[in-house]
C-alpha cells in the first residue's frame, strides 16, 4: 500500500459528489414475477445484458464516497432504519472497536439509499481497544420519508494509516423496535476495493421462510455497488430464483431500483404454496452484498450473511 492510501484511507468519505447529486432518483423497488422459472442465473444475466437497448446504471458506491485504487477499504451497515416521529419506535444503532492497541481516528458518513443526498459525516478517536456505540436516533440532519422514517446505509474507515480499515476496526449493528421488543443483528460488511476480504459477490444463495406453523417469513436486505436497472430499456438490478425444499426451480424474479441499499420480503419473491426453501439472487451487471433475517411469532429473529456463490459452478 502506497503513502497515496494514507491521504485518504478515508478521502472516502470527502464528499467528492455535492449533496443533492442523486436527488432526482426515487429509491423505488420493483419486482416482477416472471412466466417460467430461470435454470441458468448466469446465462440469464449474460443474455440480459446483451439484450439490452441500453444502461443507465447509477454511479458505483466508490464514487459516491470518493473512493479510488489508491484507498483503504470500508466497513458498511448495509441498512439503517429510524422513526423519526416515535421516540419509541424502530431504530437501528452500531458499534465499532479498535482492534489495536494505540488510537485510531475513524471517519463516519451517513448515506441515503440513493448515495450522496444530504450526506452527514461523523469523526472520532477510538482508544485502544476502545468501542463505540452510535445511535443512529441520536445523528441528526438524517432526512426521513414522508412516512417518518429515515433510511440509508454508513460506511466507516481509519484514517491516516495505510493499513485497511477491516485490519483495524470491527464492528456490528442492529435494528431494535422497543414497542414490539423486535431485535436483529449482524457484522459490519468489508467493502474492499480488491478481493482480500471482500464480502461484496455476484451472486448469492440462502434459504427463506414463509409462513408454517410459527408465521416464518425472511428479509432479505440487499446492499449493491452500481444499481442499474431503475427502467424497463435497463439491465435489471437482481435477477432470483426460488426452489422449493426438494431443490426445484418453481418461481423466477427480476429487481429494478436505482438505491444502494432496500429490503424485500419473502412474501414478495417466493410463493405462497412453497413456505420453506431457498433462493439464488445474481446481480447481472455489478456486485452486492445479501444479509437475511428470519423470524417467527412475530417478534423472534436471527439474522446472517448469505452465502457468496461466485466460486460455485
Amino acid at each position: 500500500m502506497t503513502l497515496n492510501r494514507l491521504a485518504l484511507v478515508l478521502s472516502i468519505l470527502l464528499l467528492g459528489l455535492g449533496p443533492g447529486a442523486f436527488a432526482q432518483e426515487s429509491g423505488e423497488v420493483s419486482v416482477r414475477i416472471l412466466d417460467e422459472p430461470i435454470d441458468d442465473l448466469r446465462a440469464y444475466s449474460d443474455a440480459v445484458l446483451s439484450d439490452s437497448a441500453a444502461t443507465a446504471p447509477t454511479e458505483s458506491m466508490n464514487v459516491v464516497v470518493g473512493r479510488s485504487n489508491a484507498t483503504s477499504d470500508v466497513l458498511l451497515v448495509p441498512y439503517y432504519e429510524v422513526d423519526r416521529r416515535d421516540p419509541q419506535g424502530a431504530n437501528t444503532l452500531f458499534a465499532v472497536r479498535n482492534e489495536t492497541d494505540r488510537e485510531v481516528p475513524v471517519r463516519i458518513l451517513y448515506l441515503t439509499v440513493v448515495g450522496a443526498v444530504e450526506q452527514q459525516v461523523q469523526e472520532l478517536t477510538l482508544a485502544p481497544h476502545a468501542t463505540r456505540t452510535v445511535n443512529l436516533r441520536d445523528v441528526p440532519g438524517l432526512p426521513a420519508d414522508a412516512s417518518g422514517i429515515a433510511r440509508g446505509l454508513v460506511v466507516l474507515g481509519a484514517v491516516g494509516t495505510t493499513a485497511d480499515s477491516s485490519e483495524l476496526l470491527s464492528g456490528d449493528f442492529f435494528f431494535v423496535d422497543p414497542e414490539t421488543g423486535y431485535a436483529t443483528g449482524n457484522t459490519l460488511v468489508n467493502m474492499s476495493l480488491d478481493d482480500s476480504g471482500n464480502e461484496f459477490c455476484a451472486e448469492w444463495g440462502t434459504r427463506y421462510l414463509r409462513g408454517g406453523g410459527f408465521g416464518g417469513s425472511s428479509i432479505f436486505r440487499f446492499v449493491v455497488d452500481e444499481p442499474a436497472g431503475a427502467r424497463d430499456i435497463d439491465p435489471p438490478t437482481a435477477v432470483g430464483t426460488i426452489y422449493d425444499e426438494a431443490g426445484t426451480a418453481i418461481q423466477s424474479f427480476e429487481i429494478r431500483t436505482d438505491a444502494y441499499t432496500f429490503d424485500l420480503r419473502s412474501a414478495e419473491l417466493a410463493p405462497e404454496s412453497a413456505p420453506f426453501g431457498s433462493l439464488s439472487i445474481r446481480f447481472p451487471a455489478t456486485r452486492g452484498a445479501l444479509l437475511v433475517e428470519h423470524s417467527g411469532f412475530e417478534t423472534l429473529s436471527i439474522a446472517f450473511k448469505a452465502a457468496c456463490r461466485d466460486q460455485v459452478e
